[in-house]
């Protein structure tokens, strides 16, 4: 963690900078360009959920935070803030894809992401796009995609953010971001940092979590200049994480990670009559570094880039019929002691439809067809209707197929990869409804998949692990979301937001359910709001989860609350003090076996809007 002083530096200098910013006296709504305008006009039959500012500010640790309390996702979390990947509708990690301004991020080494290195401070918007989207944003978007989205206006804007926060086990935090724009510029700048001894102790079991601390640090930079017909504009991210990996109830720790991400995206965009074409170009960069000592300088690594560039044109005929046409070219060369040096490449041509026939009904088609790798590319398909049936009843349908491509890991790492792997295949068709009764709106979701060829590792010859395609499951399932808002008078509200799946999620062969999928798992918060006050309670309940093939083994079911507060100064609106009581009952619990996770804590923040 050597590099902590200097991104302290750099986010102290960022802050003197933004403090100079002053927050008009008058502010109208802005219009806003989004970074992946896919998701909202080709995704009328999917269901998509954003998330509020308020509820990731209250769940900003990191981004399996954010989603864990306030989505059906079940995360596998090798302690706090130590490796975490989902389980997305039953999928594994590898099957869902997170996107950054239309931008599937997920790594070629292993398939996944991290969710514990993301800072959901950095973004716009966050929303969660549930089944199968591999026509739209390619291999892994089986279970459902997370959409991280940098969007901008050229309304005049100029505010600046800056937050503070502090908590147990020695846990310290900040991020600050200003936005400025102005004539036809828009510039936004920011950062996040956090950094934590991350020392809780075991509940009831007189042990510590030692070695486990962790360092988060990343920076954003998003511009964009109004042209005459269109806009050019520039997304940038870098972040850094330095952990020290927890060990178990049983280990103690000695590994450590390290990894550096960078992300780069310029698009220009010209209105041509009734077209609309964009060009863009992206860079991404990944490097981690493996000690099998925290201790000891030796490590184990590699990094890789990736190269995108996409021409696409869109046209909108009769404000009914919207028609994209996209050429994508993708071009990845990795290195590492364990995989040496390879490289892919990839060339797919898009059409996505969306067809309003009427204000109550509409329907889309997609099509994608992948050349130049080395692998039997299947022609992926979705299809999406939505009929809006009264004022408070509507019904949506959509189906796909969709795909994953082995990894970098699976096809060469050095003690049993396999070459001969094809890539993953998934069908999927959900229905949904949503209702309105007075102030309650609901969600209620029903789905299936099934997918074959999937990728395993099993045990081979000599003892060596190798990765074959050989599983076939079948996952279904059904969702439920509730939303209730009632208020008093023009200054008391009160809130309720609640989720509930149950899921299936079967390997047919051995007819047992998958491992670390739960069969229940539900959340909400329950929130009153008055003039300057915002008070709140959080919950989360996981079912039971099997953490062998054979269901002799499983993590217990449990249930986590928290409580928070926050409050606006009324001689000085633009302060928000408050503070966060986190798992109240001081619960056991684990979200992977033997790895236990934090006792009752606190967070105390303090936010100023300039």
């Amino acid at each position: 963690m050597k590099q902590q002083g200097f991104h302290i530096i750099f986010m102290l200098l960022l802050c003197t900078f933004a403090a100079q910013a002053q927050l008009d006296a008058i502010q109208e709504l802005p219009e806003v360009v989004l970074a992946d305008a896919k998701l909202l006009h080709f995704s009328k039959g999917f269901k998509v959920e954003k998330l509020s500012d308020s509820v990731i500010k209250r769940n900003a640790t990191s981004l399996t935070e954010t989603l864990r309390y306030n989505s059906s996702i079940y995360f596998k979390e090798n302690g706090f803030g130590m490796v975490s990947s989902p389980s997305f509708r039953g999928t594994n990690a590898a099957q869902t894809a997170v996107i950054w301004n239309g931008i599937n991020i997920n790594s070629n080494f292993t398939g996944q992401t991290d969710f514990n290195t993301i800072s959901p401070l950095n973004y716009d918007a966050i929303s969660i796009r549930s089944g199968g989207g591999g026509v739209q944003y390619g291999s892994g978007a089986v279970g459902g995609s997370i959409h991280l989205n940098n969007n901008f206006s050229f309304d005049k804007t100029n505010s600046t953010n800056l937050g503070l926060r502090y908590g147990s086990f020695s846990t310290i935090a900040a991020n600050a971001s200003t936005t400025q724009s102005w004539d036809d510029h828009y510039l936004n700048v920011g950062v996040d940092f956090i950094s934590s001894e991350n020392d809780y102790d075991y509940v009831g079991k007189s042990k510590t979590n030692n070695h486990g601390q962790f360092l988060r640090f990343s920076a954003k930079v998003n511009e964009a200049r109004k042209l005459k017909n269109g806009f050019a504009s520039w997304n940038s991210e870098y972040s850094y994480n330095d952990r020290n990996f927890s060990g178990s109830l049983n280990t103690l720790g000695r590994d450590a990670y390290k990894d550096i991400n960078t992300r780069n995206l310029w698009q220009l965009q010209q209105n041509i009559g009734v077209f609309t074409t964009k060009a863009s170009f992206a860079h991404l960069f990944e490097e981690y570094k493996y000690f099998p000592s925290s201790e000891k300088y030796y490590y184990e690594g590699g990094k890789a880039n990736t190269f995108i560039g996409a021409l696409q044109t869109e046209v909108f005929l009769l404000k009914k019929l919207r028609l994209n046409g996209k050429l994508e070219y993708d071009y990845v060369s990795a290195s590492g002691e364990n995989v040496g040096d390879n490289s892919r490449k990839t060339l797919a041509a898009v059409v996505l439809l969306n067809h309003k026939i009427s204000d109550k009904l509409s329907y889309g088609v997609n099509l994608r067809k992948e050349f130049l790798n080395d692998f039997d590319n299947p022609f992926l398909f979705s299809a999406d209707a939505k009929w809006k049936l009264t004022n408070n009843y509507a019904l949506r349908l959509n189906g796909s197929k969709n795909y994953r491509v082995p990894t970098f890991n699976d096809l060469y790492w050095y003690a049993g990869g396999n070459f001969q792997l094809q890539p993953e295949t998934s069908y999927q068709v959900e229905v949904g409804q949503d209702f309105v009764f007075g102030n309650l709106k609901a969600d209620v979701a029903a789905y299936y998949i099934s997918s074959k060829d999937l990728i395993k590792w099993i045990p081979g010859n000599g003892g060596l692990w190798v990765p074959v395609n050989i599983n076939k499951t079948e996952n279904y399932g059904v969702e439920v979301n509730l939303n209730y808002a009632f208020n008093f008078n023009k200054r008391n509200r009160l809130s309720l937001n609640a989720n509930y799946s149950y899921t299936k999620a079967e390997d047919l062969e051995k007819e047992k359910q998958l491992i670390y999928v739960p069969f229940h798992k539900a959340g909400g918060s329950l929130q009153y709001d008055s003039k300057n006050l915002s008070a709140y309670i959080q919950g989360l309940f996981n079912g039971e989860a099997f953490t062998t093939t054979d269901n002799s083994d499983r993590v217990d079911a449990y249930s986590v609350f928290n409580i928070g507060i926050d409050y606006k100064f009324a001689f000085i609106p633009n302060i928000t003090f408050g503070g966060r009581l986190k798992n109240v009952f001081n619960t056991y619990y684990e979200n992977v076996a033997y790895r236990p996770m934090p006792s009752r804590s606190i967070e105390i923040f303090l936010n100023f809007n300039i």
